[in-house]
């Protein structure tokens, strides 16, 4: 572990490199992921962290450092050039009777019953391992830390809470952080509704990229990400004092 404070934007973090472990996404796969620990980040350090490839749950920083697969591309979505297709539109207008309220993250017992009903259901459909969630994990993993960006967006269909966006808004970008929904709903795509909202607030907002987090080819619940275009891939992930190279593909 290494601990450093970063003068320019008045921040102090604490790096860890993680052990070797099997990958969560694609089976017969080792994985190894950096991390670091901030307890708040100014709104320019989070965007200079974003366009190295950082993602951020709660106060936890992570980045892949797998020594032999390079699978998992950071992706990001030009939200002021995004036109959605014909059928992103259909999504959209299917889920028009659904109410968004965008605010700060909270954690009731309606988003801890949703949260878990949802992973109940990934569980029992593509595996994924399972353990109840309670109060003090959901606020470790979403809330903890000061960070001013932090925001939630809450999904609501004849008032009841049917999903949650997890989303970090600086004034330039935004982060699409976690998703969750009523498996109820599932016919209704509102992971790529969610999405189309959270593209339609950027541009309302003058936001410029939309950041997606990994995109991975062979993993069915991350390859859906570059269906939103246009949208680049970054080159390789870099030290801090060194440019981060992000590319259209071809």
């Amino acid at each position: 572990m290494v601990g450093h404070s970063n003068s320019q934007y008045d921040v102090h973090e604490l790096d860890m490199t993680g052990s070797v472990s099997e990958c969560s996404y694609l089976p017969g796969r080792m994985s190894r992921m950096q991390y670091r620990l901030a307890l708040s980040l100014t709104p320019e350090r989070y965007e200079h962290l974003l366009e190295r490839g950082w993602r951020r749950f709660g106060r936890t920083l992570f980045r892949p450092m797998c020594a032999a697969c390079s699978e998992c591309r950071s992706l990001r979505i030009d939200a002021t050039a995004f036109q959605p297709t014909r059928s992103q539109r259909r999504t959209r207008n299917r889920n028009d009777d659904i109410q968004l309220h965008v605010g700060p993250p909270t954690a009731t017992s309606e988003h801890l019953d949703l949260y878990n009903v949802y992973h109940l259901d990934m569980h029992e459909r593509r595996r994924w391992p399972f353990r109840e969630i309670c109060r003090d994990q959901y606020f470790e993993s979403f809330m903890d830390g000061e960070f001013p960006f932090a925001r939630e967006f809450q999904y609501r269909l004849n008032d009841r809470l049917v999903a949650v966006g997890l989303v970090d808004m600086t004034d330039r970008v935004m982060s699409s952080i976690y998703f969750y929904h009523h498996p109820e709903l599932r016919e209704r795509s509102l992971g790529t509704f969610s999405v189309l909202r959270e593209l339609a607030l950027a541009q309302e907002t003058g936001r410029h990229w939309l950041y997606m987090g990994y995109y991975i080819r062979d993993c069915i619940s991350m390859n859906y990400k570059n269906r939103f275009a246009p949208h680049q891939f970054l080159q390789q992930y870099v030290a801090d004092d060194e440019p981060a190279i992000w590319q259209v593909p071809e």
